[in-house]
């Protein structure tokens, strides 16, 4: 037989495995050539001026990869629920899951004549009490779980952020040479920065630069405008903490 709580821990391991391949991909991502810069001349005022435009999508699979790693978290927590259920009373339980409720008085409700408590009072007092699975109880865990019913219903698709251009290279209508810009990126305009030598006139580019590519959750999601991979990380230490939790008081 496994030690204790092995299954949610392999879960966990495997969320964390999901977190890397989306690192990786980002990564693979970010190196690409993802958009486009460019002189532009405003229809309104004539004048030019720098555009950013990103041209490609992220990797197709990469909202399933976060969905992923969401569920196997959500997992390792009925896992560890029913490793005690089994532990304490001998059988496992097909309708056994970890509590979650919208208010206290309800988690209360229901964990009172579940099988978690006849088997452990302790543990279902630490769900209550001090891991808080309600909503206002434990946000960051409430979020989680909230996450893991929309992905079922749709893709947890990210957004990409671009808001800073590292290395950029300009040419003046003198023939004058600006390497190693860095320049701001606002609603797909670019910002110039004052540059010495620099008297005005139009620019064309010589070296479009490097991005620095942020992906947030969208707009609508529980955790809309947080970077995902930061996000996810958080939500394995807390789950994992849970766990760790429960190995200490059984």
């Amino acid at each position: 037989m496994c030690p204790l709580f092995t299954g949610p821990k392999l879960k966990i391991e495997r969320a964390r495995q999901h977190i890397n391949d989306l690192q990786v991909r980002f990564t693979a991502f970010s190196s690409s050539d993802y958009y486009s810069f460019g002189v532009e001349k405003d229809v309104n005022s004539g004048k030019r001026f720098l555009k950013f435009e990103v041209t490609k999508p992220l990797p197709s699979d990469v909202a399933p990869i976060i969905g992923d790693a969401l569920h196997n978290l959500k997992s390792a927590l009925d896992l560890a629920i029913n490793d005690v259920v089994f532990l304490k009373l001998g059988r496992y339980d097909a309708h056994t899951r970890f509590p979650f409720r919208e208010t206290r008085n309800e988690l209360e409700a229901a964990i009172k004549g579940a099988l978690i408590t006849q088997a452990s009072k302790t543990i279902a007092d630490l769900i209550v009490n001090v891991v808080k699975a309600y909503k206002g109880g434990n946000d960051a865990l409430w979020t989680l779980h909230e996450l893991n019913i929309l992905d079922k219903h749709r893709l947890l698709l990210p957004v990409i952020h671009v808001g800073v251009l590292h290395g950029v290279g300009l040419e003046d209508d003198r023939g004058n040479q600006f390497t190693g810009l860095t320049m701001l990126v606002e609603a797909g305009r670019v910002h110039i920065p004052s540059i010495p030598g620099h008297a005005g006139g139009n620019f064309k580019i010589t070296n479009k630069g490097k991005p620095t590519l942020s992906v947030f959750f969208a707009e609508g999601l529980p955790t809309e405008g947080q970077f995902v991979l930061p996000t996810l990380i958080c939500f394995v230490e807390l789950v994992s903490n849970i766990i760790e939790q429960f190995e200490r008081v059984v």
